[in-house]
């Protein structure tokens, strides 16, 4: 196929991933195949859904996704065979389930709540970094006026698969992980077929090996973020924060080879083989991560020009603190004095520890307050279950 290369393994390789694979196979030969493997494959079950569902009228496909959603069978029955297979077959829970090993990781990200939202937002950057940037900027999910309600939507999904029993029996943090999944299948038809896509160079769009990248950053990376900020949590948490993202990304369709049956330690070691896959962040990158940090003032309801200010200058420290200047230059983040900012914040976690010990109470406010926040940044009218019928979003139906 022109504009593609192939190793001895007759691995296909994309070119914008042919200098990071070099690098990286000399570390994990094993690892970096895997990854780039998964740059040229979607989501073959729900992909294939999305041609079988292309002579259904909007209202059918909307009604019928509903009715797997709900559990309403009767209208279920009339939908394709195709469709009720997808839903009976997420329906049915993997082997490796088990839900009682939530409530630690649970508990943790309500305890930290604070922080586990800067680190939650600093995922969502960082997955800006890798190539999948151009997939979004492809559909303007984020970078145009519709870029708030994508980072509601998020926030959401985050927020409800960290509540009791969201994840099983159907509850609201399963049914937004399926979402996920179909808007993902569908943006993907849409974009493979606009004429702007280089599949030559680029792989798949929102490919499995950028779905795997995202799922690690959002579990391990997400808890080293936390770390970084003040986060105190012991191995049994960090394995269950670990595996409440293993399920919800299998939800919303990441292959199980890229997942690690949840391990922190293989998880950081893909990330690491990925990143050097991975072609330097482009101009799309910087765009979007840009984007992503200029939109908290309005979703923190921040409405007076000199209170936005001084949040964005906060968020952009923290953020360049985190990242480090190296990926933070890469991103086009502003430049700004970080020595210590890190010791300092960590330092004012420790301060909150000691006051949860000797108030209760007040430290139950504060906490409280920072998760009262995650509600409101996430507050959406209602959750759609319609699927996107155009590459740019604002030409598509709300989604």
């Amino acid at each position: 196929m022109a504009g593609f290369i192939s190793d001895n393994s007759n691995l296909t390789v994309p070119t914008a991933f042919e200098d990071g694979y070099e690098k990286a196979k000399k570390l994990n030969p094993g690892l970096a195949e895997t990854y780039i493997e998964h740059i040229t494959v979607g989501d073959p079950i729900a992909d294939s859904l999305m041609e079988e569902l292309a002579d259904l009228t909007q209202q059918q496909e909307h009604r019928f996704i509903m009715a797997g959603m709900q559990g309403n069978e009767e209208v279920l029955a009339q939908a394709p065979k195709s469709l009720r297979d997808f839903f009976e077959e997420m329906k049915q829970p993997p082997a490796w389930l088990e839900p009682e090993k939530f409530e630690a990781g649970r508990r943790s990200f309500h305890e930290h709540s604070d922080l586990f939202i800067p680190a939650f937002f600093l995922v969502t950057v960082q997955n800006a970094a890798s190539l999948i940037a151009k997939s979004f900027h492809a559909t303007g999910r984020v970078v145009s006026d519709f870029g708030l309600r994508r980072i509601r939507q998020n926030t959401r999904h985050f927020v409800e698969i960290m509540l009791p029993g969201a994840l099983v029996d159907q509850g609201d943090g399963w049914r937004l992980s399926v979402r996920i999944r179909l808007v993902h299948a569908r943006l993907r038809k849409l974009i493979r077929e606009s004429e702007d896509w280089n599949a030559a160079s680029w792989g798949e769009p929102i490919s499995a090996a950028h779905q795997g990248l995202a799922s690690a950053n959002f579990s391990a990376t997400m808890l080293e973020n936390a770390r970084k900020l003040g986060a105190r949590m012991n191995k049994k948490t960090r394995n269950s924060f670990m595996q409440i993202w293993r399920y919800a990304s299998y939800l919303v369709g990441t292959p199980e080879a890229l997942l690690f049956e949840g391990d922190e330690a293989k998880t950081r070691e893909f990330l690491k083989i990925a990143g050097i896959c991975e072609p330097p962040p482009s101009k799309e990158s910087a765009m979007i991560a840009n984007a992503l940090v200029r939109a908290l003032p309005e979703i923190a309801g921040k409405i007076h020009p000199a209170d936005q200010e001084k949040m964005l200058k906060h968020v952009f420290r923290v953020s360049r603190a985190v990242l480090g200047n190296e990926l933070a230059d890469k991103l086009a983040l502003p430049k700004c004095n970080t020595a210590g900012f890190l010791q300092t914040l960590r330092l004012l976690r420790q301060m909150y520890g000691l006051s949860h010990k000797a108030a209760p109470d007040f430290a139950n406010k504060w906490r409280g307050q920072n998760f009262v926040f995650l509600l409101e940044a996430s507050m959406l009218d209602d959750i759609k279950y319609q699927l996107p019928d155009h590459v740019r979003v604002e030409q598509s139906i709300e989604y």
